[in-house]
């Protein structure tokens, strides 16, 4: 994903503030505030037409009249006034703006079509913009403090190497604190507002470009560029600097909240969670699950499975972990025999030497013995990283485990985090000692289990998408769409599959009138009789299905067939009918959608009355490649079923996934042209056998 530099936004040489008020707390007045407390060291530039001076500072009528170089400005005016602003930075060569002002497309059709004009500002002038409508943007490294609201007042933000960009202004910054209170320290925050021109993947990743972060962090309600969400995935695996996302409007309340308050394209959620599981991004939840991977993340150590040791001075706080533990998917695998016998010989008798391992408080009372407890266990090959769960030890005690866990971790590349709930008032010391040595510490074990499981999904992650790519796709020679928006009918929706290698049942169609049993001599019944029809989308419906049928009884079934669908819709234009052989095997559905944020994406799940009962479906954006096809299979909750259950055969997974990734191919090849795609059933015949679609429904959009 290549973003160009942002260098100068996030550290601006010069900063000009567009409307500037002579009334400090106003929204126009605060960035002026909060940058001469911030320690902001360039010129800040100020201009206001009805002002010469202010603040004592000189104040410019416009930004060209500042005839110096500047790198950011701050626009702060009424909304209709600010394509013009947008404007005169751009005759000022002012390469970046934040800007402020709420009023566009949040507060109606008004407000969209001055927003329209102010992305053509941007287009025409060359200023990239971050908002409108947001709180603005900070840098703890540059001390650019451009914001407003609480956090123009927290100018003392802890340096770290987290960025962060969020959607909303106020519960942005509001997470920034939560997480600065708890330890994390920040880079660059960014309130992004309606992205009118710099959007959130874009944001993030800049930021991921930039040397001094380390992990970046996002709150989105939705976007128009989701596909960029794929390509950010990529680049933070391949960077190995973790993105996480908190996707909001998740649910149909959530979505309405979200379109009157920044006017985002929320999405559908399912789509977002399938990208951030095809590009390695990580979906986050709350406030402490961003806090706690933080903290284990940057140790920058990546464990090699999903494997993990655990060292408890507490039976209890060792099972509360691995119960979370398995629920997240790590697992606790017994520990090697030589692992097992050298801890027996070190802890008490009362205590249990197998993973997890409650080595009793007796052990922190002898330095040497903890600190070879942690040797023995970080030196087991099946052991892929270790926690040490302290319950809330105080004082000395805490000390000596400290200095032995920092000794320990510097001797190994696995990971190594603390759970631990001890006063920092009676463990100063302890406290140090984790800290200067970058061992995180979180305060229970369901959340270092939390954590530790995140950490190495995304390890898994690096190993397992980096290198992947979605295959080529064109339309292929020959084939011919109809013009304009149509449904298409089941034969010409299967001749659309055919042309793409997808393989449906042997079929013929008889027009009206036609001989129906000679036309399918050469197919093999029983047979399923259908209508063809593209002004008969639901056949089912329209009583315009027979299945089961004899060849004796095929004339009598067409003529059934056609004299429903006239029933049914007595203008509808009938084809004739299509006789098909009965297809077998376990049921599977297959859907494309062209989402408005993510185009054509692709649905599988378990077909007949499975997937009205039990919604067990999966997604993927298209084109994808047979990896990614396989782990779809995997994930549906009825997965099982595919290896064969009951005395029933195992399917073709194989086949199966070769037709999904064919299906994303068509999909992408298709693009702004398709509407929606329903393949419905599939029949997944036994491991060699295949798989064909059984029937199809295309509906093509104009143009």
């Amino acid at each position: 994903m290549s973003t160009p530099s942002f260098e100068r936004l996030f550290s601006p040489r010069a900063i000009a503030i567009i409307g500037a008020s002579g009334d400090l707390t106003r929204i126009s007045g605060q960035p002026i505030q909060a940058l001469v407390n911030s320690g902001y060291k360039g010129p800040v530039h100020l201009v206001n037409p009805r002002y010469s001076e202010l603040h004592g500072r000189k104040c410019y009528p416009n930004a060209a009249a500042i005839g110096e170089p500047v790198d950011l400005a701050v626009i702060a005016v009424p909304a209709a006034g600010v394509p013009a602003a947008v404007r005169d930075c751009g005759a000022a060569k002012i390469p970046f703006a934040i800007i402020l002002t709420a009023g566009f497309r949040e507060s109606g059709d008004e407000g969209r079509a001055l927003e329209a004009e102010l992305a053509k500002a941007c287009r025409e002038s060359g200023v990239r913009a971050i908002g409108p409508n947001c709180q603005g943007a900070l840098s703890t490294d540059s001390r650019m403090w451009c914001v407003f609201g609480s956090v123009a007042e927290e100018t003392g933000l802890a340096r770290g190497p987290v960025s962060c960009a969020f959607q909303s202004g106020g519960f942005g910054y509001a997470v920034v604190n939560l997480a600065e209170v708890q330890g994390v320290g920040f880079r660059t925050v960014v309130s992004t507002g309606n992205e009118t021109d710099i959007t959130m993947p874009e944001l993030l990743s800049a930021m991921l470009d930039d040397p001094g972060t380390e992990l970046a962090f996002g709150y989105m309600e939705g976007t128009p560029e989701g596909r960029m969400l794929l390509d950010l995935g990529r680049k933070s695996l391949e960077m190995a600097k973790p993105v996480l996302i908190w996707k909001g409007a998740q649910t149909e309340i959530g979505t309405k909240a979200a379109a009157s308050h920044t006017a985002n394209l929320t999405g559908n959620y399912d789509l977002f969670r399938a990208a951030f599981r095809q590009s390695g991004l990580i979906e986050t939840q709350d406030v402490e699950e961003i806090v706690d991977f933080a903290k284990v993340a940057s140790q920058k150590r990546w464990p090699k499975g999903r494997s993990i040791g655990v060292l408890s001075i507490s039976g209890g706080s060792g099972v509360v972990f691995a119960d979370r533990a398995a629920k997240e998917g790590l697992t606790l695998p017994p520990f090697a025999p030589e692992t097992f016998k050298a801890l027996r010989a070190i802890i008490p008798s009362f205590g249990a030497a197998d993973n997890p391992a409650d080595t009793t408080a007796a052990v922190i009372n002898q330095p040497e013995l903890f600190t070879s407890t942690l040797d023995i266990v970080l030196a087991d090959p099946g052991i892929d990283q270790l926690s040490l769960l302290l319950a809330s030890l105080p004082g000395k005690g805490a000390y000596n485990c400290a200095v032995a866990i920092a000794a320990a971790a510097a001797k190994t590349d696995k990971p190594v985090q603390v759970v631990w709930s001890g006063r920092k008032a009676k463990s100063e010391e302890a406290w140090k000692v984790f800290t200067d040595n970058g061992i995180p510490f979180l305060p229970t074990p369901a959340r270092g289990a939390k954590a530790a499981a995140t950490l190495a999904r995304f390890a898994e992650d690096r190993r397992r998408l980096v290198g992947r790519k979605a295959p080529a796709f064109a339309m292929p020679a020959g084939l011919q769409l109809p013009d304009g928006g149509v449904t298409l009918s089941e034969v010409e929706s299967k001749g659309v599959l055919k042309a793409f290698g997808v393989g449906v049942t042997s079929e013929i169609l008889v027009p009206v009138g036609a001989d129906v049993a000679a036309a399918a001599k050469g197919l093999e019944g029983p047979f399923a009789v259908k209508i063809v029809s593209r002004d008969i989308a639901h056949k089912t419906e329209a009583g315009g299905v027979k299945l089961k049928v004899a060849a004796a009884d095929l004339a009598k079934a067409a003529s059934k067939v056609i004299a429903n669908g006239r029933a049914y819709k007595p203008d509808a234009s009938i084809d004739g009918v299509l006789v098909s052989e009965m297809a077998s095997g376990l049921e599977a559905l297959i859907g494309v959608v062209n989402d408005e944020s993510f185009g054509p994406c692709v649905t599988f799940g378990l077909g007949g009355v499975l997937t009205e009962v039990l919604k067990d479906v999966t997604f993927r954006i298209a084109p994808f490649d047979i990896e990614t096809a396989r782990d779809m299979i995997g994930e549906l909750r009825g997965a099982k079923l595919f290896d064969g259950y009951r005395g029933q055969p195992a399917a073709d997974k194989e086949a199966l996934a070769s037709m999904l990734v064919e299906v994303s191919r068509m999909a992408a090849a298709l693009g702004p042209r398709l509407k929606e795609m329903d393949i419905n059933p599939v029949f997944v015949g036994p491991v060699g056998k295949g798989c064909r679609a059984a029937d199809a429904l295309v509906v093509l959009k104009d143009g």
